[in-house]
C-alpha cells in the first residue's frame, strides 16, 4: 500500500491548518474569530496519502470551528464516496477527531489505563507509529505554507481562498513529483 509497513491498514494522515484573514467588517466576526489562535482565520482540512502527496484538499471552514466539526462538514470521505477507499483501510488523525471508520486516532491516557496490563506497551507503541507517520501531513502543510499567500495573513476576497489552496496545493504536488 505504501511506505507505512508497521501500519499496514493506514494509507494515508488527516489534519486541518488555518490562514489569517483581516477581520470582518460584513459577516459576524464571531464566526471567524478563532480563540484557540487569537486571531480572525478560514480553516483548511488536508488529506496525504502515505507518500506525502496531498491527495484531498477542502478549505473555506469558519474560524471558530475546531478540525473535528470541520471533518463532519467536510464532503465524504470512505466507501462509496468523492475519496474512496476500501474497507479496514483508515486515514491517521490526531486526538481531537472522532475515532471511528475511516479515522484512527491515538489511544488517551483513560483507555490505556483501563487496558490489561498485557495490551497497555501494544497500546502505547501504536500511539507512536501514529505520531511517527502523522508527522508526514505536518510537512505536507509546512509546504502549502511556504508559498506566501498561504503562510501569512491573507489580503484577498475570501471567496477566492478556496481556489487559491486548491492551486497552492497543485504547485506542492508538482513540485515533489519533480524533487523526490
Amino acid at each position: 500500500m505504501g511506505n507505512w509497513e508497521k501500519l499496514p491498514m493506514a494509507v494515508g494522515a488527516i489534519d486541518g491548518t488555518s490562514t489569517e484573514i483581516y477581520r470582518p467588517l460584513v459577516e459576524p466576526q464571531e464566526l471567524y474569530y478563532s480563540g484557540h489562535r487569537h486571531f480572525h482565520c478560514v480553516h483548511t482540512q488536508v488529506v496525504i496519502d502515505n507518500l506525502g502527496k496531498i491527495c484531498y484538499i477542502d478549505a473555506g471552514f469558519l474560524g471558530h470551528q475546531n478540525d473535528a466539526q470541520q471533518f463532519a462538514m467536510m464532503r465524504s470521505i470512505g466507501r462509496n464516496a468523492e475519496l474512496d477507499f476500501p474497507k479496514g483501510i483508515v486515514l491517521l488523525a490526531d486526538k481531537i477527531y472522532p475515532n471511528r471508520y475511516p479515522l484512527m486516532t491515538p489511544y488517551t491516557r483513560q483507555q490505556i489505563q483501563r487496558k490489561p496490563d498485557n495490551l497497555k506497551r501494544r497500546c502505547r507503541k501504536i500511539n507512536n507509529l501514529i505520531k511517527e507517520y502523522r508527522v508526514t501531513v505536518e510537512h505536507s502543510i509546512g509546504e502549502l505554507k511556504n508559498y506566501r499567500v498561504m503562510g501569512s495573513l491573507w489580503r484577498h476576497p475570501r471567496r477566492k481562498l478556496r481556489h487559491i489552496v486548491n492551486i497552492c496545493a497543485a504547485f506542492v504536488c508538482r513540485r515533489n513529483d519533480l524533487f523526490r
